[in-house]
């Protein structure tokens, strides 16, 4: 039960992840963007602007998403638990529509691969940098 509003804020987190993209959609300029090339490939250099693009937007949901967690419920437990049972409903999601690609031989099956990994792993990855750097203040504070 403690872990009950870590899987609605995953929840949360897949929808705000797949509102933003189809408001990036709507916007339109990731898709002039790749229409202006004349004869797009798939090992168009644009190809990486977009996975640059769309991993950054994952992983700036999902920062986002985990600090919200933590202020908002602070006697949680904030724990690999925790981190799991956010990411789930996004990682379920894009694995399930998108399936999984480690197609890295071109430029689009890169961007492909690192926007699924972003999706799939985002949270657990800030988590990790997160505990890492409590980890390392510790011992900073226990070496002063």
């Amino acid at each position: 039960m403690k872990y009950l509003p870590a899987l609605g804020f995953g929840i949360l987190l897949a929808l705000l992840s797949f509102i933003s993209f189809s408001l990036v959609a709507s916007a339109g300029y990731m898709l002039d963007m790749l229409s202006a090339v004349p004869k797009i490939a798939p090992n168009s250099v644009e190809y990486l602007l977009l996975g640059a693009h769309d991993a950054s937007l994952l992983i700036l949901l999902a920062g986002l998403v985990l600090y919200a967690y933590h202020r908002i419920f602070p006697k949680l437990p904030f724990d690999w638990f925790t981190a799991v049972f956010i990411q789930m409903p996004l990682g379920l999601a894009v694995l399930a529509l998108d399936g999984f690609s480690l197609n890295l031989l071109s430029f689009k099956g890169f961007a492909l691969t690192l926007t699924t990994f972003a999706a799939s792993f985002g949270v657990l990855v800030i988590f990790w940098l997160l505990q890492r750097r409590a980890r390392r203040l510790s011992l900073a504070t226990v070496n002063d």
